[in-house]
């Protein structure tokens, strides 16, 4: 890792950080449900800081991270931006930042086709897991908001997790093409 993207690397954390700190105190304060959504994302930003080499990630994959977590955390749930609910542009975003985490972690050679079949099949896979979680949790926990509750954007279950998944191969898509497009 060079100067430049542990220097981004270390900044884009301290951002996250404040963020997340920030979103803790507002949620704890409101007595809001959102603060186990927020403490799952610092604990996935402490797994991706620390295992950053390993994982081969850079800047550009860490932001992406950063950024579907805090969209997130913000709980827009049940807004629709030009007709397209929030949790669309979710799993969409979410579809392409797992995708672009895999297509740094996968360096191994692969030929364009399979590395595309490869970042849409590891996005629908997360997906999947991020759908069992919800399921699991409303089972224990119940209605409510955020990841672990079943509550806003979450109408029609089944039909729900299915667009959910959907979406998450939207969003790995242009990143498969984008490794079909490149050069190395």
């Amino acid at each position: 890792m060079g100067k430049s993207d542990l220097r981004m690397k270390n900044i884009l954390t301290i951002v996250a950080l404040t963020i997340f700190i920030i979103l803790s105190i507002k949620y704890a304060f409101l007595r809001s449900k959102w603060i186990l959504d927020v403490l799952g994302s610092l604990i996935i930003l402490g797994i991706f800081y620390k295992f950053y080499n390993k994982l081969h990630q850079d800047s550009i994959s860490y932001f992406c991270l950063i950024l579907v977590m805090v969209l997130h955390d913000l709980s827009f749930y049940g807004e629709s931006i030009f007709g397209i609910t929030f949790e669309n542009y979710m799993h969409f975003f979410g579809g392409f930042t797992i995708a672009i985490i895999a297509d740094r972690f996968f360096n191994e050679k692969l030929s364009k086709a399979k590395r595309f079949t490869m970042l849409v099949i590891f996005a629908l896979g997360v997906g999947a897991i991020v759908e069992i979680i919800e399921w699991i949790g409303f089972i224990i926990l119940g209605r409510g908001e955020g990841l672990f509750y079943f509550g806003v954007g979450d109408i029609n279950a089944w039909h729900n997790t299915i667009i959910d998944l959907i979406f998450n191969a939207f969003g790995a898509i242009p990143m498969g093409i984008f490794t079909l497009c490149r050069k190395k």
